[in-house]
């Protein structure tokens, strides 16, 4: 579904904080932000999907996913469960005891953010690589393939300092590349629009 491409996504960033020697962990009190781009390769479409827009993962209150173009839609996930919403109008809202899988993929994040990789151990077969200019490269392979809850066939996340390249292949054959650019991690307060954004979900 929808919304566990957008987890992922989130998750990717979570790698994005942590090269694979430092393992530099996001923690509470900073905020990671940046813009994306994704191109959805659909196997009955000749053309990409192509959307972008911006993003802000806060430790231990929430994850902010806010697509621009083609159209706005923003999608705003916690603890407590995942809201979605184009526009002003809010077009989803699933508390977390609706969606268990969710609330496993948010402590699968926490985890990473966190630094911990034996988060993700649980899911996924992980096999890390370096270049000697020190790009780094993580393949994540389902453990079980055939649990239908799992929405990825493989998952490859690539980057330096930061993720700057994922692809999220699918079961069927379909497939997300997501590029990560001006990502910055910040001490600063919320913003006003943040702050109301991670409110949505009591």
């Amino acid at each position: 579904m929808k919304y566990f491409l957008i987890f992922f996504l989130f998750t990717s960033a979570a790698f994005a904080a942590q090269s694979i020697h430092s393992h530099r962990a996001i923690v509470e009190g900073e905020v990671l932000r940046g813009s994306f781009s994704e191109e959805r390769r659909l196997k009955d479409f000749k053309a990409p999907l192509l959307s972008s827009g911006h993003f802000a993962v806060i430790p231990g209150k929430g994850l902010i996913w806010e697509v621009e173009k083609p159209f706005a839609v923003t999608t705003i996930i916690t603890p407590n469960g995942i809201v979605q919403q184009a526009g002003t109008n809010q077009v989803m809202n699933l508390p977390a005891k609706q969606v268990p899988f969710l609330l496993h993929l948010y402590q699968m994040l926490s985890g990473a953010l966190a630094g911990e990789w034996s988060a993700f151990s649980r899911d996924f077969e992980i096999k890390t690589s370096e270049t000697p200019k020190g790009a780094w490269q993580l393949q994540l392979t389902p453990k079980n393939k055939e649990d239908v809850m799992m929405p990825f066939s493989m998952i490859n996340i690539m980057g330096t300092e930061f993720a700057e390249h994922v692809e999220l292949n699918k079961p069927d054959g379909d497939a997300d590349i997501i590029t990560f650019s001006e990502q910055k991690l910040s001490t600063e307060p919320l913003t006003k629009q943040e702050a109301a954004l991670l409110t949505k979900l009591p």
